[in-house]
């Protein structure tokens, strides 16, 4: 890797949750291909596992953190969780 590429890889808890999704894709991508040797198929698809559960970690945090205002706003100690799906709240 060169210089200049390894400036521009940020660390997975660094990165946005856009912006692991975007590299999640381009894995996705290169492997459905059909250009990539095994050994860079192997390597691609543990890079992607590594994405998808870092990508699902902060998809974790960000419920917690909507968990926690929501829990603010009514003033209650009882967490309430999030249903993205239905845009409301159990």
């Amino acid at each position: 890797m060169s210089q200049a590429s390894e400036r521009q890889v940020e660390s997975p808890a660094e990165e946005s949750y856009d912006a692991l999704v975007t590299r999640l894709e381009r894995v996705v991508a290169e492997l459905e291909s059909g250009q990539l040797t095994l050994e860079q198929s192997i390597e691609k698809f543990a890079e992607g596992v590594r994405l998808a559960k870092d990508a699902s970690r902060k998809l974790d945090d960000a419920e917690r953190r909507v968990e926690l205002l929501v829990r603010s706003a009514d003033g209650e100690d009882e967490a309430v969780a999030f249903e993205p799906e239905a845009g409301r709240r159990s």
